[in-house]
């Protein structure tokens, strides 16, 4: 019975994480965009909304790229987004992202 469970739990994640695959081969995000990214949040730490990142950015991205690039920042535990669409920059810290799951609502 435990084999049927973990198997259906990894032919969800496998799921969930196809649907990105298929994103990153239709959008194909580049390696520089990424890191051009991840730089702007290390600079600024959070933002308001996705609008917000790309103003700040200095090159045009279609927006599609820069949801697959927020996606995975997000799965590799670098960026936080909030319910209300704010991005705040954890860089792979399970304490910050259990603390901001705790913190009260303003």
């Amino acid at each position: 019975m435990k084999s049927k469970t973990i198997s259906a739990e990894k032919g969800n994640r496998l799921q969930s994480n196809d649907d990105i695959f298929q994103n990153i081969q239709k959008y194909n995000p580049t390696l520089k965009n990424i890191l051009k990214v991840e730089q702007l949040f290390i600079k600024h730490k959070e933002f308001d909304s996705k609008v917000q990142i790309a103003k700040k950015l200095d090159v045009a991205m279609r927006p599609p790229v820069l949801n697959v690039i927020l996606k995975y920042l997000e799965r590799s535990n670098k960026i936080l987004i909030d319910s209300d669409g704010s991005l705040v920059w954890i860089y792979a810290s399970p304490k910050a992202k259990s603390s901001w799951e705790k913190a009260a609502r303003l």
